[in-house]
């Protein structure tokens, strides 16, 4: 979308969410000038990865959210919009809240800073490229859960492939390589990838490093990053990483950057599981009965609506000790007979665990 002298163009996209933050609609199509309110999209993380919002517009990305600009008290700056969001959100503490104004900002904007939130362009102007704010973990947790009105709307395709690529990497432990959750291959179960979308800002090694242990759930010592496999370049936790680009690390299967851990003589190697946050939503195309094979598995029905991390991983599945399929990850956000595995464990579903809604 244009954010530049352009006139910019609401889009009535089919399937949009009718609910939004303020439980208004999205407006016709119209241009709009320099001093009329505007929405201002935005995307909730924690350190640790994305938060799914109270109030999402999108059931194939439930961490995107949208306000009007009139509900951010004047003056209009970073604190207030920091302001508004945690309430509508209900979490405690803005003043420990980061506001970044795209995915790709380096570091957070200044908490004084006037902000642009009227006409057709300035920070939020899109669902592609929203505002960011990564809230704290210990004040998300406590956040009294909303009803969801999402339904079934989805982001469509094409701004799916704009807002998210892959990274893949290589896992190792001390002695080699190593099952990576997150394995798509099964000739090769140490290479890992995962959504971009599911690291916060800065995109930074640390920030990076807190995404894959927490994907990996590794608990160990000497957490390294490599730039390549060959092994010669350690990336050091206060460097950039362009992730949205072409040519970051990791950006192509073939020169995956690589993750290694020490676990330092203890037997136990991954942490605690946790439950993740559920900003995606996946649609069952389907009727699959699993669940008849295996105990294990869920059962899914055409229109079943299954949540997932956005974390991909290699799980398989077996009838009577015979392997049936490989699973594979898909990128269009839909579920076939040959997907729906494939996001069991991410939606807790593998010991038949529903969501917490």
């Amino acid at each position: 979308m244009p954010t530049g002298d352009g006139a910019h163009k609401f889009e009535n996209i089919t399937g949009q969410a009718s609910l939004d933050g303020q439980g208004g609609t999205e407006p016709p199509s119209q241009t709009i000038s320099a001093s009329e309110h505007r929405n201002i999209y935005y995307r909730l993380y924690t350190k640790g990865g994305p938060l799914e919002s109270n109030n999402p517009i999108f059931s194939n990305d439930r961490s995107i959210s949208r306000i009007s600009s009139k509900s951010v008290r004047p003056p209009r700056t970073a604190t207030s919009l920091k302001r508004y969001i945690c309430k509508i959100e209900g979490v405690e503490g803005p003043e420990k809240s980061a506001l970044y104004l795209s995915q790709s900002e380096k570091k957070p904007v200044d908490d004084s800073a006037r902000l642009a939130l009227r006409g057709d362009s300035g920070p939020g102007s899109s669902e592609v490229d929203p505002v960011v704010l990564v809230v704290d973990k210990g004040a998300a947790k406590k956040r009294p859960r909303a009803a969801s009105h999402a339904g079934s709307n989805e982001l469509p395709t094409w701004k799916i492939e704009r807002c998210y690529g892959a990274l893949y990497y290589r896992f190792y432990d001390d002695d080699g390589e190593a099952v990576s959750k997150t394995s798509f291959d099964e000739s090769d179960s140490s290479l890992g990838h995962v959504d971009i979308f599911i690291i916060p800002p800065p995109h930074t090694v640390a920030s990076l490093k807190e995404c894959l242990i927490h994907v990996e759930g590794v608990l160990g010592h000497d957490i390294q990053l490599l730039e390549n496999e060959d092994g010669e370049v350690t990336l050091n936790d206060g460097n950039v990483i362009a992730l949205l680009t072409d040519n970051c690390p990791g950006s192509k299967e073939g020169q995956p950057i690589v993750f290694t851990y020490s676990r330092k003589g203890s037997d136990k190697t991954t942490a605690p599981e946790t439950r993740p946050s559920f900003s995606k939503c996946l649609t069952a195309k389907h009727d699959w009965d699993g669940a008849s094979y295996d105990a294990a598995w869920h059962s899914v029905v055409a229109g079943e609506i299954l949540q997932t991390d956005g974390v991909a991983m290699n799980k398989k599945f077996s009838s009577s000790g015979v392997l049936e399929r490989k699973l594979l990850f898909t990128t269009s956000f839909e579920i076939s007979l040959g997907y729906v595995q494939k996001f069991h464990r991410l939606i807790l579903l593998i010991t038949g665990e529903k969501p917490e809604s």
